[in-house]
């Protein structure tokens, strides 16, 4: 595919405007860009009934991906530029970029990307970024745990790791509502039909109890769970039982979360009216929302952001002095001048954001 030299693209930053010659090259070719990932759809098909697999092939300047990693998708929505994140399902050496998107009621990108991408179309990508990634030296054993979509990345790291080491023993628990809710279900079946190791659980919402995570539900279906080397992700109230049942056997070293959102959030109260200060733009508002990033756009202002989940990273300032909560982790930050994703964080005193 064509590209430009590393030469070239010195040049093209110094000398002319990179987005010019992006524009003058798409006239030649549509997926030539001078450091933009631009990617063409080859195909989409429909998982479960909320769920759609949509399959890219980007252009020389992708940098690749590991196993569990996830990628910014960006689209233009009535002239407005939205950015969310998804995980890649593809191996890392397909050429292929996969990811499996869930409609969300109020989802403006997913339900976009449901109802309005087509193959054929081109679109823009983000570099792939995240440390939900397998270890270099994989454990005896794994226990993979995924809820509703969630299983996008969980799959990734099972093919993964089964591509490593053919013989793993590996337990694979995916709690969905029904059993048409199960993506990804034949390709795991197919997995366990050339890898003994894996074992496969379905735990239906729809099935009562049984469906239902919990310490006794869990252990019927792994009973040597507390031994695995454990990964998770999916809705965050199976996050956080997660979470804390490994935390009171004092194994949370053993688990490792895709974080999507506030887990095991402290507060979810609307603002407490301390004073936010935007020093670049010259703006002043009080925080009236549930985090810094949702109170500066009630205020007027408009900040960088992409998926607004903590994830990305592209709403990331410097918070030049106050008092923050990370509504993700719970850390509260007092340092100044330290780096905040304020999309995730709320102020607990008075802040000076370098926005």
């Amino acid at each position: 595919m064509t590209s430009f030299s590393p030469i070239a693209k010195k040049l093209a930053g110094k000398f002319v405007r990179e987005d010019w010659l992006d524009f003058v090259f798409s006239h030649v070719d549509p997926m030539l860009a001078v450091n933009r990932v631009l990617a063409e759809v080859v195909s989409i098909s429909q998982e479960t009934p909320d769920i759609k697999r949509f399959v890219f092939r980007p252009n020389a300047n992708w940098q690749g991906f590991a196993a569990g990693q996830f990628m910014p998708v960006r689209v233009q929505i009535d002239g407005i530029f939205h950015e969310r994140c998804y995980s890649l399902v593809s191996e890392p050496t397909d050429g292929l970029l996969e990811i499996g998107v869930k409609r969300q009621p109020n989802g403006k990108v997913s339900n976009w990307l449901h109802d309005h991408l087509a193959v054929g179309d081109l679109i823009e990508l983000g570099e792939a970024s995240g440390d939900f990634v397998l270890p270099e030296a994989l454990c005896a054993k794994m226990l993979l745990i995924a809820g509703g979509s969630g299983v996008t990345p969980v799959y990734s790291l099972l093919v993964e790791a089964l591509k490593r080491r053919p013989e793993l023993d590996v337990s694979v628990v995916y709690y969905a509502n029904t059993e048409n809710d199960l993506a990804f279900a034949k390709e795991m079946v197919e997995l366990a039909v050339k890898h003994p190791g894996l074992k496969l659980n379905y735990a239906l919402f729809s099935s009562g109890e049984g469906g239902k995570f919990s310490e006794q539900q869990l252990s019927n279906v792994c009973a040597d769970f507390a031994e695995r080397a454990a990964f998770i992700c999916g809705p965050q109230g199976l996050m956080k039982a997660a979470a804390d049942l490994w935390a009171a056997k004092g194994i949370s070293a053993q688990l490792k979360q895709e974080l999507f959102g506030p887990v095991g959030l402290a507060s979810d109260a609307v603002g407490n009216a301390m004073p936010i200060t935007l020093r670049r733009s010259q703006q002043a508002m009080l925080h009236t929302k549930t985090t810094l990033l949702e109170s500066a756009e009630a205020g007027g202002a408009r900040p960088a952001y992409g998926c607004r989940m903590g994830v990305c990273k592209q709403c990331s300032c410097t918070k030049v002095s106050g008092v923050v909560r990370d509504k993700i982790t719970g850390a509260i930050d007092s340092s100044p001048n330290t780096q905040v994703r304020i999309c995730v964080s709320e102020p607990l005193s008075a802040v000076v954001l370098d926005i």
